[in-house]
């Protein structure tokens, strides 16, 4: 299915959150001990506001009734524009108690001081591209030399083509850096601004079906192939473990619905108006759900991540942490036993 390019100026204007307009003033309850409610943050990846993973298996099937009704807590889903920075300023300020979130925002969000605990991964499932304008020659990066190349400084995109220089033996000085977010960076290509951009996602994917020139393919390169995870404030883990198990236990049932019904994922791409094509360019494999128990290369790539930041100088060597110390796979172990009783 082909798209305009004007779906990339839109799709930044579509259900724009802003932590003040969404979150109320957090309330004395959570501070004092068991939630009545609990706010999950989530990256709105498509900007519809509309759950493309399986958290809206979750939500479909009632995993997320049955769960939480057990505890007699409410559960909200907020969907976040800001994706991982906002995601991090929300679970600092006490408006968001569980974050879904990439790689880099979620170790940045710990090591500037964000007192999370990671309760499960989300598997090396995102992938950014390096991508030219329509019908240009390029085809590695050394074509590019020299070249304007947009993307967002501190996120997966900006690791991703460290890694791709690296392996071609360039670094940024022998390329023009754009420093953009992902939605900029593809309006700033579809319009001529900038040689090349490295994207991912549905911007990826949009810019893949209306033709533009993949110079480097990240389902081809291990560069290109980055993870996330599950974060939750450590004082509300602390007060409310029956939330968290809750939570991750609905998760785990919808993977195992996920993984028993390979066409649902896909059938909830489609239902925000993206193309059956697109998920599989992204999911080949239907596989777009996270590990919930965090296998060792999860934990890797995170502890990659934290090497990157530090080596880039995004964070100073006083802020490093053990991921190892991070991760309290508890949660998620109780919660993928629960689905296999199901």
């Amino acid at each position: 299915m082909k798209r305009n390019a004007k779906k990339f100026i839109a799709a930044g204007l579509i259900m724009a959150v802003t932590l003040s307009s969404v979150f109320a003033k957090p309330k004395d309850k959570k501070a004092k001990g068991k939630a009545k409610e609990v706010n999950v943050g989530y990256v709105d990846v498509t900007g519809s506001g509309i759950i493309t993973d399986v958290k809206g298996i979750a939500r479909d099937q009632g995993y997320f009734d049955e769960e939480f009704s057990k505890i007699g807590v409410k559960l909200n889903l907020v969907p976040m524009t800001g994706a991982g920075p906002a995601i991090n300023e929300a679970l600092a300020g006490g408006s968001l108690d569980i974050g879904e979130l990439g790689d880099v925002p979620a170790v940045l969000g710990k090591a500037n001081g964000v007192d999370t605990i990671l309760i499960a991964t989300g598997g090396l499932l995102n992938g950014a591209s390096v991508i030219a304008g329509k019908g240009t020659p390029y085809k590695s990066l050394k074509d590019l030399k020299g070249k304007t190349i947009a993307t967002q400084r501190g996120a997966f995109m900006h690791r991703t083509l460290a890694t791709l220089l690296a392996d071609e033996g360039l670094t940024f000085d022998d390329i023009q850096f754009v420093n953009v977010n992902a939605q900029t960076a593809a309006e700033m290509l579809v319009t001529g601004n900038v040689d090349a951009a490295v994207v991912g996602g549905v911007t990826l994917t949009r810019l893949y079906e209306q033709g533009y020139n993949i110079v480097i393919d990240y389902r081809d390169n291990r560069g290109g192939v980055s993870g996330g995870g599950t974060i939750a404030r450590r004082k509300f883990v602390e007060q409310n473990p029956d939330v968290i198990k809750a939570y991750l236990t609905a998760i785990a049932r919808a993977t195992k619905y996920a993984q028993e019904n390979r066409n649902e994922l896909k059938d909830l791409w489609q239902s925000v108006g993206e193309s059956g094509e697109s998920y599989e360019y992204l999911y080949p494999n239907h596989d777009n759900y996270p590990d919930i128990v965090a296998k060792p290369e999860s934990l890797q790539n995170l502890k990659d991540t934290l090497s990157f930041l530090l080596e880039y100088d995004l964070i100073t060597k006083d802020r490093n942490f053990s991921v190892d110390d991070w991760y309290d796979g508890t949660y998620a172990e109780y919660a993928v036993a629960e689905a296999a009783k199901k």
